[in-house]
C-alpha cells in the first residue's frame, strides 16, 4: 500500500494523560470495555496471534489511546458482514478501520481519521486478461468482498463489469488465483493477506482514486465514547505515531505494496525481541568495519542498517577482533546473525543463508612486473594469499585442490605479503583490494586480472532459528537494487587518501588507466565468448532437466530438487507431500484421435499443474501421461485438497479434443528418515486406488 499517511496536527507529549470531562469519566466508569469489531482477515491492521492476542497496526493505536485516556477499546475479530450486522444490532460498540458512510449515521459516530490508504486495482500475477484501468472491466468478472460498501460504491461506478460476492478477503484473492474472477478492489492489506496466503503472485494492475481516510466507529447514542477515541487520537505523541507506523506499514520502494509480509507469529517474535546480536568483519572495508571507536561502518553497515529499520529492530554488534573470532561467536550462537556470509558446506552445519544482497567479482593483485592472468589455472603452482576463515579459501580449495594458499587477517596485510615477494598473488574483491590499494598507498602491487568466480554475499542466519530465517529472508528479498547501489557507491566513492603529493597521484592514475584500458580489451574480446558459451551452458540444462514436450521438469530435476526439499524438511520439521496424477484412459485418446491430440492433451494437462502451483512447488512429468507435483511445507490435508481443484479443474477444462478428460490422484506426505522411492511408491500405490475405484478420484497414501 502506499506509505501510511498520520493525519493527526502535532499533539502531546509521550504519556500525557488527556483531561477527561466529569461525564467522560461517569461513562467510563459505566462502561469499562468498548468493543470494536474489524475483520480478522485485515493484516496488518490486525493480525491474530496464537496465543489468542491480536497485533496489528490498530491493536497498538487502541492500545495508546488507552494508555491516555483511562478506556478499554478491545477489538473483536470475525467477518465483516458480521461485524457490520452485530454492529448495527449493538451486540458490538462499534467497529475497527472503517470508513465514513452516510448510510451508516443513523447507528453509528465517526472519529476522526487515524490512517490514509489508497484503493487499488488487483489481478492475477501476469495480469492474463491485461487490465490497466477500470474501463478494461467491461465484459470482466470483478470480486469484491460482501459488505464492504466502499467497494459495492466503487464497483457500481464499473460499466459493464459482472459483478461477484466473495464471504471475506481470502475468497476474493482465491477467486482471483483460481481464474474465477478477473480483479478485485483491495489495498496494502488484500497484498499482505495474499502473500499469508502463500498467492504472492496477485500484482497491483492501478491505483484508483484518492486516498481513504479510514476512521474508527462507535455507536451513536455513545457520544462519549467517541469524544474520549478523538481526545486519546489527538494525544499521541508523534514519534509514537511514526514508530507504530513504521512497525506495521514502512513502504520500502514508495510504491502501492506494503513492506513485508510477516505472519502473525514473525511479527510476534520481533516485537517480543529487544535486540538481535550481529557478528561482523571487523576489518574488510570499504564492505564492513568496527572502527576505532567500535562504530559499524560499511557498504554492508548500510545494508544492515536498511533491514532493521524496515524490521524495526535495534542490532547489537558482538565486537571481535577478525572476522575467524566472528565466525566461531557465530559457531556457538553468540550471535543471532553473520553479517555477509557466503554459503559453504561447512557453514550449513551452524547456519542457515537469506538470498544473496550482493554478488560481487573476485580479483587477484599481483607485483606491477608480473603479467596480466587470464586463468588462475595459469599460476596454479604459485601460492596465493586470502583472508583467514573467508568462504573464498573453502571455495578456491575444493575447486583447485593443489593450489597452495596463505592465511592472512585482512586485505591489508595480504597485499603488502605481495609487494614483499611473500606469495604471488592476494585473492579477493575488487572493491576490497581498490580500497586498500588507495588507503596504503600500494603503488608498486596492481590488479592483474579478474577471476570467474564471484562472492554471493548473504546474511548468515544462526541454524537452530527458521522463523528469524523466514523474517530475513523477507526483509532482504525486499532490498531493492538502488538501496544497495546507494550504499556501494557512498564506500567506494569515499576520499580515502586525505594527502597525496601530485607526483604520486599522476603514477597512480596513469598505472589505474594502462590498467583499465587492458582489462576493458580483455573483457570486450572475452566477453563475446562467455556469452555464447553461458548460452550454450544454460540450453544444455534446461534440456537436461526439462520435458520436451511439456516444458516442466523431468525425473532428473525432481531427484535434485526432492533432495534438496528432504533435507530442508528434516531440519526443521516441515512438512513435505507430493502429489501423482494420471490423465484417465489416455490410451483411446491416443488410439482414437492420434498422438498430436494426445499430445496437446498432455501439454494443456502440464500447464493446467503448472498454473495452479505456487513458486516453490515443482511440476515434473512422471512418464507417459503421469505428472507429479512436489509441494514444500504442505501436509496431506492440504496436498489432498489442493489434488481435489486439480481434479475438478481437469474435469471442468476444455481440452479441444471434442470430449472431456478426467484424472485419478494419488497424495502421499513425507515421513521422516523415508526413502524417496518408499514415498513415490506410497503415492503410485494410492493413484492405483484411485483407478481401481472408478478413476475421476483422489486416494491418500
Amino acid at each position: 500500500m502506499l506509505p501510511a499517511q498520520l493525519l493527526w496536527a502535532d499533539s502531546a507529549e509521550p504519556n500525557t494523560k488527556v483531561v477527561l470531562t466529569d461525564a467522560e469519566q461517569a461513562f467510563l466508569r459505566q462502561h469499562p470495555s468498548i468493543r470494536l469489531g474489524t475483520d480478522a482477515s485485515w493484516e496488518p491492521y490486525v493480525i491474530a496471534a496464537a496465543d489468542g492476542s491480536i497485533l496489528g497496526y490498530d491493536a497498538d493505536i487502541l492500545e495508546r489511546v488507552n494508555a491516555l485516556t483511562g478506556a478499554n477499546f478491545e477489538l473483536v475479530l470475525g467477518r465483516w458482514n458480521d461485524m457490520l450486522e452485530a454492529a448495527r444490532e449493538r451486540r458490538i460498540d462499534g467497529l475497527s478501520s472503517s470508513v465514513v458512510h452516510d448510510e451508516r449515521r443513523d447507528y453509528l459516530n465517526f472519529s476522526t481519521p487515524y490512517i490514509s490508504s489508497r484503493k487499488m486495482l488487483l489481478v492475477a500475477g501476469g495480469n492474463p486478461a491485461n487490465i490497466r484501468s477500470t474501463q478494461d472491466l467491461a465484459g470482466k468478472t470483478l470480486v469484491i468482498q460482501r459488505g464492504n460498501l466502499a467497494d459495492e460504491k466503487l464497483a457500481r461506478s464499473v460499466a459493464g463489469a459482472k459483478l461477484m460476492l466473495g464471504d471475506g478477503i481470502e475468497d476474493t484473492i482465491l477467486a482471483v488465483d483460481r481464474g474465477e474472477a478477473d480483479a478485485t478492489f483491495g489495498n496494502g492489506a488484500t497484498l499482505f493477506a495474499a502473500n499469508r496466503l502463500d498467492l504472492p503472485s496477485l500484482e497491483v494492475a492501478t491505483g484508483l482514486g484518492e486516498p481513504m481516510d479510514q476512521v474508527f466507529s462507535v455507536r451513536n447514542d455513545w457520544p462519549e465514547a467517541l469524544s474520549i477515541l478523538n481526545k486519546g487520537l489527538a494525544a499521541i505523541a508523534q514519534d509514537e505515531r511514526l514508530s507504530i507506523q513504521r512497525r506495521w506499514f514502512l513502504n520500502t520502494r514508495n510504491d502501492p505494496e506494503p513492506l513485508l509480509a510477516l505472519n502473525a507469529e514473525e511479527r510476534s517474535y520481533l516485537l517480543n525481541r529487544d535486540h538481535l546480536r550481529l557478528c561482523v568483519d571487523p576489518q574488510w572495508m570499504p564492505y564492513e568495519q568496527l572502527d576505532d571507536d567500535g562504530h559499524y561502518r560499511g557498504i554492508i553497515a548500510d545494508i544492515h542498517d536498511a533491514l532493521a529499520k524496515r524490521l524495526n529492530i535495534r542490532l547489537e554488534i558482538l565486537p571481535t577482533a577478525t572476522w575467524a573470532e566472528s565466525l566461531q561467536a557465530a559457531r556457538e550462537h553468540r550471535c543471532d546473525l553473520l553479517s555477509a556470509a557466503v554459503e559453504t558446506p561447512k557453514r550449513l552445519s551452524f547456519l542457515s543463508f537469506t538470498p544473496a544482497f550482493l554478488d560481487v567479482p573476485l580479483v587477484v593483485a599481483t607485483r606491477q612486473e608480473q603479467p596480466f592472468i587470464d586463468s588462475i589455472l595459469d599460476v596454479s603452482d604459485k601460492t596465493f594469499a586470502m583472508i583467514r576463515h573467508h568462504a573464498l579459501e573453502e571455495i578456491f580449495r575444493r575447486r583447485y585442490p593443489g593450489i597452495q594458499l596463505i592465511e592472512v587477517e585482512n586485505p591489508r596485510t595480504g597485499l603488502e605479503a605481495v609487494r614483499e615477494g611473500r606469495v604471488f598473488g592476494f585473492i579477493d574483491t575488487s572493491v576490497t583490494i581498490g580500497y586498500a590499494m588507495r588507503k596504503y598507498q600500494l603503488i608498486d602491487v596492481k590488479i592483474a586480472g579478474k577471476l570467474e568466480e564471484r562472492y554471493a554475499l548473504t546474511v548468515g542466519v544462526r541454524g537452530d532459528d527458521p522463523l528469524l530465517l523466514s523474517i530475513y529472508r523477507k526483509a532482504v528479498e525486499s532490498l531493492s537494487t538502488q538501496e544497495v547501489d546507494q550504499a556501494v557507491s557512498r564506500w567506494t566513492s569515499m576520499e580515502t587518501v586525505k594527502e597525496l603529493d601530485r607526483p604520486l597521484l599522476f603514477k597512480i592514475f596513469g598505472a589505474l588507466g594502462v590498467i583499465g584500458l587492458l582489462l576493458f580489451y580483455r573483457d570486450r574480446v572475452m566477453s563475446g565468448y562467455n556469452r555464447r558459451l553461458q548460452e550454450a551452458n544454460r540450453q544444455l540444462e534446461v534440456l537436461s532437466t526439462t520435458d520436451q514436450l511439456t516444458g516442466v521438469a523431468n525425473r532428473h530435476k525432481f531427484v535434485e530438487i526432492m533432495t534438496q526439499e528432504i533435507v530442508r524438511a528434516e531440519r526443521y520439521k516441515s512438512a513435505l507431500s507430493v502429489i501423482i496424477a494420471d490423465v484417465d484412459h489416455f490410451k483411446t485418446i491416443n488410439d482414437s484421435l492420434g498422438h498430436d491430440a494426445g499430445d496437446r492433451v498432455l501439454i494443456a494437462f502440464a500447464q493446467l499443474f503448472v498454473h495452479k502451483s505456487r513458486s516453490c512447488d515443482l511440476v515434473v512429468r512422471w512418464g507417459g501421461e503421469e505428472f507429479l507435483m512436489l509441494c514444500p511445507q504442505t501436509d496431506l490435508e492440504s496436498a489432498t485438497q489442493l489434488a481435489e481443484l486439480l481434479r475438478q479443474r481437469v474435469a471442468e477444462s476444455d481440452f479441444g479434443i471434442g470430449r472431456p478428460i478426467t484424472s485419478s490422484f494419488g497424495v502421499a506426505q513425507y515421513r521422516a528418515s523415508e526413502d524417496i522411492n518408499k514415498l513415490i511408491t506410497r503415492a503410485d500405490s494410492a493413484l492405483y486406488r484411485a483407478k481401481a475405484q472408478g478413476r475421476d478420484r483422489v486416494c491418500t497414501a
